[in-house]
């Protein structure tokens, strides 16, 4: 008996759900092909502790041709638009010297997940002067940068006042990944930099601000206000209400404070639409912030304009939602969506509205199981969401541990636990004994 043809699925985006799919969507039913600029999936949470030593930068992401799968098909493009109607989408090579070289690629079936883009809130400045923590080549840019401030504060000719300057860095963003890139920071600095660069030990300072005005708002109150005094006793700066009108090369302006110049800035704000999204007739999020996402059903499918169902279709990760089920957007989501997602695609369930002639079977809607939320505050401190009295080692050692199983393979598991014991023995590779 011969088996049926495989139908052609086309997969864009290789963050947490693009990344997911592509491992795990039975090959023998579908061929597949991931289009993203991005050739590598990044383990987000993982990217503060790489750049700041804690292990290889190599082991904060996935390639995503492995030889495990070598029929999945990977092109580095954009996805400019996609015709639902035809099937296809429109591509470009995300190669400056191929700009002008676009194709098309069909697909029997699609998911969408594109992810975001940084959140500038429009602030003049900002793309040119600031660092950002969303892949490993932006982690590698963060621990350079603070290495050169470092060495260049070693020079002779500058002034006290001048090296203090430099080395003030200025972490823009409450949410976790702003606090958890300056908890790392600190630690860098305490236990390992400060006996490097005992000169220049007094004079490193770091500062957090956010437009809100409390830090980490999807935690409890609680748990906040426990943060915000554990930053404060290690002399982390804490600036809510913070309004930045604009940067420049070695200083911000804020509405409040005037002028405060910085040597490393680190802009960790949140999310916005990429093109695709806003370029894609269907139903979408009002958009507010800068943030617009793409609307689906219960069961991840597309809604065009007018909220029915396009065939074939579905968006998950960042830049999609459910309608009337507001959810946030992180990785947990976008691996839950995904793993609801395999299963869906894994048994040949038909996209097809109820409507259709065609026979389907009934899947379940997808439903989000909520896990607590962990955030880590430096020196062996953190707090723990939904969980009333995890704050403290506790909390540190929860936030570890899950750090840990993020990570996707037996391989990189073991690595990272190697390099924790390495750096406990010999200090990091950074600034090793």
């Amino acid at each position: 008996m011969e088996s049926k043809p495989r139908r052609s699925l086309v997969i864009i985006g290789t963050g947490w759900a693009g990344y997911t799919l592509a491992q795990s969507v039975d090959e023998t039913l579908w061929s597949i092909t991931v289009l993203s600029p991005e050739p590598t999936s990044a383990y987000t949470p993982l990217l503060a502790s790489a750049a700041t030593g804690l292990f290889d930068f190599s082991l904060a992401e996935e390639p995503i041709r492995r030889k495990s799968r070598p029929s999945v098909k990977y092109l580095q493009a954009r996805v400019d638009n996609i015709d639902f109607a035809t099937q296809t989408c429109s591509c470009t090579p995300a190669f400056s010297s191929m700009a002008d070289q676009t194709f098309s690629v069909s697909y029997d079936a699609i998911t969408i997940a594109p992810g975001c883009a940084s959140q500038t809130f429009g602030t003049p400045g900002v793309g040119e002067h600031a660092l950002f923590v969303r892949t490993v080549r932006d982690a590698m840019a963060v621990r350079q940068r603070f290495r050169d401030m470092l060495e260049m504060a070693s020079m002779p000719t500058l002034t006290d006042a001048q090296r203090r300057d430099l080395l003030h860095i200025i972490v823009v963003g409450g949410g976790p990944t702003g606090i958890e890139i300056s908890a790392e920071l600190y630690d860098l600095i305490a236990d390992d930099f400060s006996v490097l660069y005992p000169h220049l030990r007094d004079m490193i300072t770091i500062a957090i601000h956010d437009v809100a005005p409390h830090i980490l708002p999807a935690f409890e109150s609680r748990l906040a206000e426990y943060a915000m005094e554990s930053l404060r006793h290690r002399k982390i700066e804490v600036k809510c209400q913070s309004h930045i009108t604009r940067v420049e090369a070695d200083c911000l302006y804020t509405r409040e404070d005037g002028k405060i110049a910085y040597g490393m800035l680190i802009w960790a704000t949140g999310n916005k639409s990429v093109p695709l999204v806003k370029n894609l007739a269907v139903l979408k999020t009002e958009g507010g912030g800068g943030l617009s996402r793409i609307l689906t059903d219960a069961r991840l499918r597309v809604l065009d304009p007018q909220g029915e169902v396009i065939e074939a279709a579905y968006a998950l990760g960042d830049a999609a939602d459910i309608r009337g089920a507001t959810l946030p957007t992180t990785a947990e989501v976008a691996c839950q969506k995904a793993e609801y997602l395999i299963r869906v695609l894994n048994h040949g369930i038909s996209s097809s509205s109820s409507s259709s002639t065609t026979t389907t079977t009934t899947t379940a809607s997808f439903e989000y199981k909520q896990r607590p939320l962990v955030a880590y505050l430096g020196h062996h401190d953190g707090v723990v969401g939904g969980r009333e009295d995890w704050s403290g080692h506790a909390a540190w050692i929860a936030w570890r541990s899950k750090n840990l199983l993020w990570t996707r393979s037996w391989r990189r598991k073991v690595m990272i636990v190697l390099n924790w014991l390495l750096n406990k023995v010999g200090g990091k590779e950074v600034a090793r004994n």
